[in-house]
């Protein structure tokens, strides 16, 4: 058997999704913030980068939003490392999203999409 791994994260999105071409193919990116209290009570904030391809990246462009609820699943995670606008290094952790689950409450009381591609 081989070696794997799975990734699932769930949070509050940062931004709007940015929506770009890469070849032939559209991709959507945007950051989930994933959230814990450390053993003295203080909040931890990790940011994960989350990059939605092809017909996933289509659904990300119109349902995702700042604030919205989602669970991303991967099956990889990558450091990354860049400069900001203040030139100052910033680290993140980037993740290719093979499932998304919109888990904002619609109006309407439809269920929660589900969407795996």
């Amino acid at each position: 058997m081989g070696t794997s791994i799975n990734i699932q994260v769930t949070g509050f999105v940062g931004s709007d999704p940015q929506v770009k071409t890469v070849g032939e193919q559209r991709v959507a990116s945007f950051s989930v913030a994933v959230n814990r209290k450390n053993g003295n009570g203080q909040k931890q904030t990790l940011w994960v980068r989350v990059n939605a391809w092809g017909k996933l990246a289509d659904v990300a462009a119109q349902y995702v939003h700042k604030g919205s609820l989602v669970q991303v699943s991967s099956e990889w995670l990558r450091p990354n490392a860049w400069v900001d606008q203040s030139g100052t290094p910033q680290v993140s952790l980037d993740m290719d999203a093979n499932r998304l689950v919109l888990l904002d409450r619609v109006e309407q009381e439809e269920p929660a999409a589900d969407i795996a591609f």
